[in-house]
């Protein structure tokens, strides 16, 4: 069972920390912009779960989750990211965010990153968006 938020920065407190962490002036806005694109019907007592999450994935896809933002070059790459992966000494750190196969061409997008992904999960479980059926 999932958490029931009261609100959508209480949402992105527990669900993307590093956004929320830049303060209220910083994710006001990713918040704002969520909440104008979703629209209040069909989620019940998801609504501010996926608040959150959109604005975490937006924020993550425009920004690279970062306040510095993305470089040029990373800025204008788009889909999902197949690796990522850091060295430090002899350790490394690894991980990948494919897209899993077959998925809805409008769905392609919330496949690169985490939050989309949640995002889509919750959006696949409520009735007011319908079933979606995946052919191969």
């Amino acid at each position: 069972m999932s958490a029931v938020f009261a609100s959508g920065a209480t949402a992105l407190r527990v669900l993307c920390p590093p956004l929320y962490a830049e303060g209220e002036a910083i994710y006001t806005p990713w918040l704002d912009m969520a909440v104008s694109s979703l629209g209040v019907a069909g989620w019940g007592d998801r609504y501010y779960e996926a608040v959150a999450l959109v604005a975490a994935h937006e924020w993550t896809r425009l920004t690279g989750g970062s306040p510095v933002g993305l470089s040029p070059t990373a800025s204008e790459a788009v889909g999902a990211v197949a690796s990522e992966s850091s060295g430090v000494m002899d350790r490394s750190l690894s991980r990948s965010y494919a897209a899993p196969t077959p998925i809805e061409a409008a769905d392609a997008e919330w496949h690169s990153t985490r939050y989309g992904i949640a995002f889509l999960k919750i959006r696949n479980t409520r009735a007011a968006f319908g079933t979606r059926v995946i052919t191969l």
